[in-house]
């Protein structure tokens, strides 16, 4: 009922390639980068056509630990997310925007992209990883229009 949606998505739009639910890795939210270098990532966030949040979402991450997920762990404290301010370019995203470890969208998010960047912080890693333990958390409730 409601998506994380990566490929360059725009803003008021419905494109975007959904992002693998539930761990199954299908389409993972991926970000390439060296050691001692971070990168953003834009992302959207919309519910499926006749839905609609109420009160807001809030996203966050959360550490799988291959039973249930973990609200600390893994390498949660390395991604963060800050809300979109038409930024042109990531880096624009990474030199100007607000970030946290998590999030909040105050208006209610409907069938239409809602733009957030999500970014990954190595500049303290000394080795490389491939994270498939960490998820982004959507945590909103869902109603029909």
């Amino acid at each position: 009922m409601i998506n994380l949606y990566c490929n360059n998505p725009t803003a008021g739009k419905k494109d975007g390639t959904a992002i693998s639910q539930d761990n199954t890795q299908t389409a993972p939210l991926a970000v390439t980068l060296k050691l001692q270098e971070q990168k953003a990532v834009k992302c959207a966030i919309r519910t499926d056509t006749g839905y609609k949040t109420v009160d807001g979402v809030n996203i966050s991450f959360a550490y799988y630990d291959g039973a249930e997920y973990q609200t600390t762990g893994g390498n949660i404290g390395n991604w963060y997310v800050c809300m979109d301010n038409n930024y042109s370019t990531a880096e624009d995203a990474l030199s100007k925007g607000k970030w946290g470890h998590s999030a909040d969208i105050t208006a209610d998010v409907t069938d239409t992209n809602v733009i957030l960047w999500v970014k990954y912080d190595a500049t303290n890693e000394t080795t490389p990883i491939n994270d498939t333990s960490t998820a982004v958390c959507l945590k909103t409730t869902v109603e029909a229009v």
